[in-house]
């Protein structure tokens, strides 16, 4: 992406003119290889041998949902930072917006796993983990009451990131604000890391657990410090003098230190500390040509995030059962079995695709053409004026 200047911002000299910013750079590309980690994660256990035996670092998989958070302030505020802060764009359309990009995916969702499981029960079909779908746990899934310790841990799994996020979300004008104060990147490294280091021993202290592991309960402890340090990492961009080069190296070599401590089974701390570095080197340089097939992950991660929970409960509680009764040879380690578990991942991808194609991008146009087109009325702007023109929406 092209920097954009903000108040303050240290901007690096440059021999040609910028180039226009373009979809499809090393952070759409992360972001979908992110989301596609974390469905390994969760089917992995369905494989015919539980891949985290076969290397400790699948069973690290909420990992790449702390990428997430991080991305989340990182990417919220380059779109939306000075917008918000000088005013462009209200407080009041701002939380809707952010709200309105969230909670209907995740009502609908939330929604065609019902569906399932009851049509399920009423045909007799049992599910492979009916744990998972107590109805008594439904209202506070739908609320996304996991900020509060409710809804965790059945129903739509990964939809706890969006409470906590909601949360942030509101906080966002008011945190980006005091992050503006920051001048230098130094400045910001080191809060970065006092956030990163800070909530990780205070979480083992407190709670007997490190930060980026905290179960569902804990979801805005969880969230909030690694919310919190994707904005540090945006002002050390902002506030830095970054070349092509230097960034790249930030990139590739906070990559080589995340593979190098996952391959050493090595704290999660360095995981996470690594995963930032990759950010800011990714976020650092600008996109001047996409990379191939990167905005298309883009645009269907945040679908294949919020609908694998779906997709792997029809195909490992009624196809795979199905399929290996019918040919026993499927239910072994051999390649059949893992045909077969493969083919669950590819499931998750068409069912996003065809979910962000036939879904979520309809909505999200139709609510943006109702709510959020200039001239459109607001349910918003009691609170605070309208934009004058619409805002940029982020890429995450």
């Amino acid at each position: 992406m092209s920097p954009v200047q903000y108040p303050g911002d240290h901007v690096a000299a440059s021999p040609t003119p910028a180039r226009a910013a373009v979809r499809g750079g090393p952070l759409d590309a992360l972001r979908f290889l992110a989301a596609l980690f974390v469905v390994v994660f969760h089917f992995g256990d369905q494989a015919p041998i539980a891949v985290a035996t076969l290397n400790e670092g699948f069973g690290r998989g909420y990992l790449a949902t702390d990428f997430f958070l991080m991305l989340s302030g990182f990417v919220l505020a380059r779109a939306y930072g000075a917008a918000v802060t000088n005013g462009t764009v209200s407080l009041g359309r701002f939380w809707w917006k952010r709200f309105a990009r969230c909670y209907p995916t995740h009502l609908i969702t939330l929604g065609l796993l019902a569906i399932m499981v009851a049509t399920a029960a009423v045909l007799g079909v049992a599910t492979s983990h009916p744990e998972n779908f107590q109805w008594s746990g439904l209202p506070a899934q739908i609320l996304l009451l996991h900020v509060f310790g409710q809804g965790g841990g059945h129903w739509n799994i990964p939809s706890w990131t969006l409470s906590a996020l909601l949360v942030c979300y509101a906080a966002f004008p008011w945190l980006w604000r005091r992050m503006l104060v920051i001048q230098r990147p130094l400045t910001a490294l080191g809060l970065g890391l006092l956030i990163l280091v800070g909530a990780d021993l205070a979480s083992l202290a407190l709670l007997g657990s490190e930060q980026f592991s905290l179960p569902f309960q804990w979801a805005i402890v969880r969230a909030a410090p690694l919310f919190l340090v994707g904005l540090t990492l945006a002002r050390i961009v902002q506030t830095g003098r970054w070349t092509l080069t230097t960034a790249r190296i930030t990139g590739f070599g906070g990559a080589a230190a995340l593979l190098a401590n996952a391959a050493l089974s090595g704290p999660d701390l360095i995981n996470v500390l690594a995963i930032a570095i990759v950010i800011v080197g990714c976020g650092a340089a600008p996109v001047t040509r996409p990379l191939p097939g990167a905005e298309w992950g883009a645009r269907v991660s945040f679908s294949l995030f919020m609908t694998h929970t779906l997709t792997g409960a029809v195909w490992f509680g009624l196809i795979e059962p199905r399929a290996t009764s019918v040919i026993p040879s499927l239910d072994t380690v051999a390649w059949q079995g893992w045909g077969l578990w493969l083919a669950a991942g590819i499931a998750a991808l068409v069912v996003a695709d065809l979910y962000n194609r036939l879904i979520d991008a309809p909505i999200q146009r139709w609510l943006n053409a109702r709510l959020f087109a200039p001239g459109a009325p607001s349910p918003f702007s009691r609170w605070s004026r309208p934009a004058r023109y619409p805002a940029p929406e982020p890429s995450a």
